[in-house]
């Protein structure tokens, strides 16, 4: 099973709860709302969500939880086009932070990554939607396990 870019079902509300994510500081419980999305691939047990960020020349933050382990992303999305000639998003993966437990899995959380955005339309409706591209700007980096726990 592939990757789905969806809003979050309400059948998952406990589920992704119980994800524990915070936001990008640290300092809270990531809210979850009607319009919450998140790019899922249920067989993988794998689920990347949008954590803030984003504005004033911030990287937008992501988590991806794989199998109860959080894995730290910083991202720059970019678009070309317009709804009319249809809109080319592009996915830049600046930073992949990576818990040294599961270091050895880096090349599948890479692409578990690649995969993940490689359907995530961020802005653009699907009806305008032409392209989506993943440009990696960086190699993974191994952080300690502690690292996300609060």
């Amino acid at each position: 099973m592939a990757f789905v870019y969806e809003i979050v079902p309400e059948k998952d509300y406990e589920f992704f709860k119980s994800m524990g994510l915070k936001n990008c500081w640290g300092n809270l419980n990531l809210r979850l709302s009607k319009r919450t999305k998140w790019c899922a691939n249920r067989e993988k047990n794998a689920y990347i969500v949008g954590i803030g960020g984003g504005h004033d020349g911030m990287p937008h933050f992501h988590d991806l939880w794989w199998d109860g382990r959080i894995i730290r992303l910083e991202t720059i999305s970019g678009g070309n086009g317009d709804y009319d000639s249809g809109v080319d998003i592009i996915w830049f993966i600046e930073k992949i932070s990576v818990p040294k437990s599961i270091w050895k899995y880096r090349d599948e959380i890479v692409k578990l990554i690649d995969e993940g955005f490689s359907v995530d339309s961020d802005w653009c409706k699907t009806e305008y939607l032409k392209s989506i591209n993943v440009k990696f700007e960086c190699e993974p980096e191994m952080v300690e396990d502690s690292y996300y726990e609060g």
